[in-house]
């Protein structure tokens, strides 16, 4: 109980709070009205016996009688304010119990007081909003100490590769070329340990780094510019991994408040983490922006307008059109015109308007170069010919045909047999055909 470093598994353990009165009938009262709480309860019938407690359980709420033999509730909370300041502390007090309440106010420095006898109802509803306080806390504190960790990790993974850099460059009399090589090879590092996490394995990376290095080069970004953008892009999501395996089979806009929370940092984590390594920090600030929007309604930092450079505004762009594709961002994946439809109708308030139409060009182009194009269809909008541009998956990821097979007449009647026997609708990405289907799912 005295060191206050939030571990992962205290962070996940029910909070607990301890209830402290030399009357029986009211701790039992207590006790019953807590009962529907997600919470552990102690109890003791003195201040001396509460102290002990406190030493034997980790505890985040305290509730204390102020008048009690021996020691009063005061001074037992002047105690524990001292011990335990990280505790929340209500003080119970009678209409008489005036200059208790100063006193626990002056030494035991107590969050709330409820007088005797109290309301059920106001009294839960002050429980529950201190336990979601100390919930907070608690997650600060353990997010503040993972980064303190990670970074000390970061900083000896640093110190190594940069001994190697020193044996490398000396091997080859100080080649700026194999310096180059050499930190390309840490970025493909910290690239594999998000495939061996699963972060990337629905990401299209090469899509993406393809993507974004069209668009910078239609917005005539600098080469240099480039370099620094394509390391950005690969590292991207190196703050995710922070979060839970669970976390990040998500799609965002199924995430509760409390998940939101914590998966909204996770740009903030990575920045932190490569701001260590001097070739990387340029990469790390676009990391930092790459979910922030011109409007400032993105995320950690809420950055807005001309705060947000162009070669981030590129990475944000061409990021929520991959996402808004592989069903990162939303629960149902979009096609690609659907997903580009989506970018331009946010163009000039999230996204800067010369990347979108950059972003728009660079589509276009890639389709008259001969690369797919999709669009989403229902079952009944098939057409014997179409080809699939995804894997065609049921509601339980089960693969029912690989990407690139050619529907029939006959496959396409099994398929639709198949959504009447199994009451479902399969999501088909084809192919689009030339004059083939007008008609487009919305």
């Amino acid at each position: 109980m005295n060191d206050q470093t939030v571990s992962a598994i205290d962070y996940q353990h029910s909070p607990s709070m301890l209830l402290v009165d030399d009357e029986s009938s009211v701790l039992s009262a207590l006790r019953r009205l807590f009962r529907k709480l997600d919470c552990e309860v102690i109890i003791a019938n003195s201040g001396q016996e509460g102290l002990e407690k406190l030493e034997e359980n980790t505890v985040d709420l305290i509730i204390s009688d102020a008048r009690m033999p021996n020691m009063t509730g005061p001074e037992f909370l002047a105690i524990v304010a001292e011990k335990y300041p990280e505790t929340e502390r209500i003080l119970l007090t009678g209409y008489a119990d005036m200059q208790a309440t100063i006193d626990a106010v002056n030494l035991g420095r107590i969050s709330h007081y409820v007088d005797k006898p109290w309301d059920d109802e106001k009294l839960i509803e002050l429980v529950e909003r201190s336990l979601s306080l100390m919930d907070l806390k608690k997650h600060n504190t353990y997010l503040q100490d993972l980064i303190k960790q990670q970074n000390e990790q970061l900083k000896q993974v640093n110190e190594s590769l940069e001994e190697k850099v020193k044996e490398r460059t000396s091997q080859l009399e100080h080649s700026h070329e194999n310096l180059q090589k050499m930190y390309r090879y840490t970025i493909d590092l910290f690239s594999s340990l998000l495939d061996t996490k699963g972060m990337s394995q629905h990401d299209q990376k090469t899509d993406i780094i393809q993507l974004v290095k069209f668009i910078g080069e239609k917005l005539n970004i600098e080469k240099k510019e480039q370099s620094v953008l394509y390391y950005a892009t690969k590292l991207r999501y190196i703050g995710l991994l922070s979060l839970s395996d669970d976390l990040l089979t998500i799609p965002i806009d199924q995430l509760t408040n409390a998940q939101r929370q914590q998966y909204e940092q996770y740009p903030l984590v990575g920045s932190t983490l490569l701001m260590g390594i001097p070739p990387l920090k340029k990469a790390a600030a676009i990391i930092a922006q790459h979910k922030e929007y011109l409007n400032g309604k993105g995320f950690p930092n809420k950055d807005f307008g001309n705060q947000l450079s162009l070669v981030s505004q590129v990475l944000i762009v061409a990021n929520e059109y991959i996402e808004l594709v592989n069903g990162r961002m939303r629960s149902e994946s979009l096609s690609s015109n659907e997903a580009l439809g989506y970018i331009e109708s946010r163009s000039g308030e999230y996204y800067d308007a010369d990347v979108v139409e950059a972003l728009k060009v660079t589509l276009a182009d890639n389709i008259e170069a001969g690369q797919s194009n999709e669009i989403r269809v229902w079952s009944k909008q098939l057409v014997s010919g179409m080809v699939l541009s995804r894997d065609l998956v049921n509601t339980s990821d089960m693969l029912l045909l690989a990407k690139g097979a050619v529907l029939d007449d006959d496959l396409i009647q099994k398929l639709m047999n198949l959504e009447e026997k199994n009451a479902e609708e399969l999501n088909f990405y084809v192919l689009e055909p030339d004059n083939v289907i007008e008609e487009k799912c919305s």
